[in-house]
């Protein structure tokens, strides 16, 4: 399998190469880095059994392997990773990508500002694992009875519940994982989480469901339509989060503005005169 980097993207390149080399060394679930050059990495090729495809085809059958995956990330070793672990700045750059898409009042709302830093503050408090950051079933791949993760160059060290938010609540595993409780339970067991890990989860459900909502609209509407499919069970599950936890109520209707999915066609384009549900406050 090879991946080739555009002109100009040597240092990322090496970057994602000595990450590559990291994980492998670590013995982590990824493909083995076979070779570099200076515009190509090779990989061992896994296939293309993707559990995007596992989960809407055969339900939920995979998802002991793809928690054993996730085991192997937070039983890692935290030292030395290549990136920086998150920290609360970085969880606030994140929120950024979705405010722009809310009503101008809305974002400069006092209220939504201050739960949207406590927010942030509040996850660099939580346990910190390895993460792998993008742990969605499309960057997913089950090969001879395991799964390895793929797209995973900006891993770090992060809140210990915020893969499994992912893996659940985004793309085919939001759509096809109808009992998330059951999930939560069964890897908090297995991962030795500490106690109070479902009010973790929910942080981190709202952080990264803001976060992925604002990725969503910002490529779906930059022309890449396919993206909007995922964001009425993105918005709908982040609103159901942010109402858990007491965010603002403008935040919360804001969020359920975006869940409607007769707003999307089957393309997962927005319909020419589609217009955005008015902000109640």
């Amino acid at each position: 399998m090879a991946c080739v980097y555009p002109s100009g993207e040597e240092a990322r390149l090496h970057h994602d190469w000595a990450v590559q080399q990291w994980a492998w060394a670590r013995r982590l679930p990824v493909p083995e880095p076979l070779a570099c050059t200076p515009r190509v990495i090779v990989s061992a090729d896994l296939g293309d059994r993707g559990l995007d495809g596992v989960l809407r085809g055969e339900g939920t059958s995979a998802l002991p392997a793809v928690l054993q995956c996730l085991k192997a990330f937070q039983d890692c070793p935290r030292e030395d990773v290549p990136n920086p672990p998150f920290d609360a700045a970085l969880f606030r750059r994140e929120l950024e990508g979705f405010t722009t898409f809310l009503d101008p009042r809305a974002a400069a709302d006092a209220a939504v500002n201050a739960f949207l830093d406590h927010l942030s503050q509040r996850l660099v408090q939580h346990p910190y694992r390895i993460t792998h950051r993008d742990f969605h079933a499309n960057n997913l791949l089950l090969h001879q009875g395991r799964v390895h993760a793929v797209d995973f160059q900006d891993l770090r060290n992060g809140p210990d519940t915020y893969d499994l938010v992912s893996l659940l609540r985004e793309r085919a595993g939001g759509e096809a994982v109808e009992d998330e409780a059951r999930w939560c339970r069964e890897a908090a067991q297995l991962l030795r989480w500490e106690s109070g890990w479902w009010d973790r989860h929910l942080e981190c459900a709202c952080q990264r469901g803001l976060k992925v909502l604002g990725t969503f609209l910002r490529l779906g509407r930059g022309g890449q339509p396919c993206y909007l499919r995922y964001v009425p069970s993105a918005a709908h599950k982040t609103r159901q989060a942010l109402a858990e936890v007491g965010a603002p109520r403008v935040l919360v209707d804001g969020v359920a503005s975006f869940a409607d999915a007769r707003a999307y066609n089957g393309s997962g384009e927005e319909p020419r005169n589609h217009v955005r549900q008015p902000w109640t406050s």
